[in-house]
């Protein structure tokens, strides 16, 4: 699956392959404190942006803005530190740690993680009504300690607003159901962290993957910051374009008069829409985002081809399905989610297979010598901690209702799943990827029935829908990065990952108090619900549920036929991708193409590497080289200003521009 070969003839070509971990810098431990009050700060942005006003979305991208923003404000003041006394300035190793602390933060608060679960607690007890019966129907289903099913005062408050969490009726009512939920949460934490960790040394040493995306904030963390890349023309030139858009945009948003660039996304489908079969093609999106374009620039240009191609050959797949009059009465049609939910799992299975001589190895190891380790991290407490994990997991769902044999599957898929969204970030880095409705719970449903899954079943799935979504700002990827940043910046493996599991921690608990805080608080509706911020979202599955509950749903043969297909498909593409030099397709682009990510971003995609094959082709390696600093400069330069935005926005409450979707 890994490939060091280019397919425009050179070796691909990246910011920074290290053949071994540089020289260790100064850590002091207060470094971490740092990032721990940071990520309430980040938390608190977060919840607003995304959940209250829907705007924004920092966790919707690889790399979160947020983060960036917060490490380059540090990288300022880090540098009028330096000139006052410079023994007190941040080194590389400690902007690393608070860079990986803030982004496991703020991916728990996240758009696709608990500012999904919060709002799904109450809502049942709020939302039942006699028109739709889910008093009698769905609350006998759910579990007493994790949802709450009668309504009352602090309910009420939690789902108009205009109130406040610090009483002691609406802080005891939340207690409960919050620290069982961060049973089931911290164990996930522990179980991927754990499997990065595992996996760590195949991937940097013996794979040698790149982890496009953590490139840049190792470049900018350079000395503390003060690195080259700052005093490069090229940088500052990209920098300028985005930031001057983003400011441009901003001033016009406060003053309408003022001109404005619109660079978000621009449906051109509707040009389509009168000509049958072109409809089918449904929503094209265009966009030019410019920290879209700098990223996908570090992506390997197989990858970067791939993900357009089968972008396009998911909507091609509607239209012959269209011209040849099939219609769209079944919901899974054309099964194209499950093509890439397929294609998911294969990655990580295969990868895993790649590994088993590596992983074996670490297995006898440990049990051979106790004083093994990874980085000061012993083998036998990795192991332990992914079997304590998973088991925590499995045993929450159990305890919670759920059939045994299913919490298993559920639990093993769900871990292939962050596995695998892991392994595509650390071998080809996409600027998003999101995959839309593909999660576990949905396609065991759809492979073994409602009536074989069970109402009881059918409610926890439904209570689990915040891991089950869209996968965008999911956590393993995260501490796989920040562990390969660590590596990078000499840091020792187990400092990151004391850091990176306390965050976890703090992570939960600033998630619950920042939705909570922003919910019983708030002062207007959100944009998408009167309700709580989220509320929309637990309507999903809600009435999913519902449907499920009334209207049973069969299984699905073709649908679990085309998981096999996308598997099938995936894997062929691996094989052919190490076994044929110049091969143009990357099976992570198959993967991310069939599902509904690449919608927002296939156009900065597509412009990204066209730039890297002309600049290739016609300036190799050296004008590859010397272009970096252009693209790091339009990240940025976007994520500085269009986060400064967004920062006024999420901590202040001021509506402000948004630069990212709307």
């Amino acid at each position: 699956m890994s490939r060091r070969e280019d397919s425009s003839g050179p070796p691909d070509p990246q910011p920074s392959t290290p053949n071994s971990e540089p020289p260790s810098e100064r850590f002091r431990w207060w470094a971490i404190l740092l990032g721990a009050v940071l990520i309430p700060v980040n938390s608190l942005w977060i919840a607003r942006a995304e959940a209250l006003d829907y705007s924004g979305f920092p966790t919707c991208m690889s790399l979160f803005y947020n983060v960036i923003f917060t490490l380059m404000a540090l990288v300022v003041l880090n540098a009028g530190i330096r000139r006052l006394r410079a023994r007190w300035a941040l080194t590389r190793p400690e902007l690393i740690v608070v860079y990986g602390m803030v982004a496991t933060g703020s991916s728990l608060v996240g758009h696709d993680y608990l500012q999904m679960l919060v709002p799904t607690i109450p809502h049942v007890a709020y939302f039942a009504s006699p028109s739709n019966n889910w008093e009698g129907t769905i609350a006998p289903l759910l579990p007493e300690k994790l949802a709450f099913t009668q309504l009352n005062d602090g309910i009420k408050a939690y789902e108009l607003g205009y109130s406040t969490l610090y009483t002691r009726e609406h802080l005891m009512m939340w207690l409960e159901p919050m620290a069982l939920w961060s049973i089931f949460i911290l164990s996930g934490i522990i179980a991927t962290l754990s499997l990065s960790l595992l996996l760590r040394r195949q991937w940097i040493e013996h794979e040698r993957l790149t982890y496009p995306i953590v490139q840049l904030p190792v470049m900018v963390t350079e000395n503390g910051g003060a690195n080259r890349i700052f005093r490069s023309k090229l940088f500052w030139s990209g920098f300028s374009i985005a930031a001057g858009l983003d400011l441009l945009n901003g001033l016009a948003y406060f003053y309408p008069s003022l001109p404005s660039v619109n660079v978000k996304v621009q449906d051109v489908g509707v040009y389509f829409a009168p000509y049958p079969p072109w409809n089918a093609l449904g929503w094209l999106p265009l966009s030019f985002y410019p920290f879209a374009i700098g990223l996908s620039f570090f992506m390997p240009t197989n990858l970067g081809f791939s993900s357009w191609f089968f972008y396009f050959g998911r909507k091609m797949q509607n239209v012959a399905v269209a011209a040849m009059g099939y219609a769209e009465g079944d919901p899974w049609y054309p099964y194209l989610k499950e093509q890439s939910y397929g294609a998911w799992i294969a990655l990580f299975v295969a990868t895993l297979w790649l590994a088993r001589g590596y992983i074996g190895g670490i297995v006898r190891t440990a049990l051979r010598d106790r004083t093994a380790n990874d980085g000061g991290v012993s083998y036998r407490l990795i192991l332990a901690s992914l079997a304590m994990g998973i088991i925590g997991m499995i045993w929450f769902l159990i305890w919670a209702g759920m059939t045994p044999s299913l919490a298993i599957v559920y639990v093993i898929l769900y871990m292939l799943f962050c596995g695998a969204a892991a392994r595509v970030r650390a071998e080809v880095g996409p600027p998003s990827h999101e995959v839309g409705w593909v999660g576990n719970s949905y396609m065991m449903i759809m492979v073994l029935g409602t009536a074989a899954v069970g109402p009881k079943n059918l409610a926890l799935f439904s209570l689990l829908h915040f891991q089950n979504r869209m996968h965008r700002g999911l956590l393993m990827p995260q501490q796989a990065e920040s562990l390969k940043a660590a590596s990078d910046s000499g840091l020792r493996i187990r400092v990151m990952a004391a850091a990176l599991a306390l965050a976890g921690l703090i992570g939960i608990v600033a998630a619950f108090w920042a939705m909570l805080h922003l919910s019983y608080g708030r002062t207007y509706a959100t944009r998408v619900h009167p309700a709580a911020p989220g509320s929309a979202f637990a309507a999903e599955h809600f009435n999913r549920l519902a449907q499920w509950l009334s209207t049973p749903v069969l299984p699905n043969q073709a649908g679990l036929l085309a998981i096999l297909i996308g598997a099938l498909i995936a894997l062929a593409l691996a094989w052919m991708s190490v076994s044929f030099h110049g091969f143009p397709f990357h099976p992570a682009g198959y993967a991310l193409g069939m599902s509904f990510g690449l919608d927002y971003i296939w156009t900065p995609i597509f412009i990204a590497w066209l730039a890297k094959v002309i600049i290739l082709r016609w300036w190799g390696l050296k004008g590859y080289r010397a272009a970096i600093p252009f693209f790091i400069g339009l990240v940025i330069g976007e994520f500085t200003v269009g986060g400064m935005w967004s920062f006024v926005r999420g901590v202040l409450g001021v509506q402000t521009y948004t630069f990212y979707i709307w």
